[in-house]
């Protein structure tokens, strides 16, 4: 059976760096599993917060929605295969 859903994290960072770095930990652990895809990642201000907007990101294609790090931790090569 295959589900889809949607997850919401909510986190804490001093900055908007720190942020990712989160992301990028919460996603490296989610592709370490074999029975789960990620689909999407959308990043939003909570309701009532300054909103913050971000440039653009190309993705490597690996992951449709989901930027591509370069030697962050869980990423292999320098590039999809």
């Amino acid at each position: 059976m295959k589900v889809e859903a949607m997850v919401v994290f909510r986190l804490q960072a001093g900055s908007l760096a720190e942020a990712g770095e989160i992301v990028d930990d919460v996603l490296a652990r989610a592709r370490e599993r074999d029975d789960v895809e990620v689909g999407q990642v959308a990043v939003a201000t909570p309701p009532g917060a300054t909103p913050v907007t971000l440039p653009p990101v190309s993705t490597s294609g690996q992951y449709p929605g989901v930027p591509y790090t370069p030697g962050a931790e869980g990423s292999e090569g320098d590039g999809p295969a």
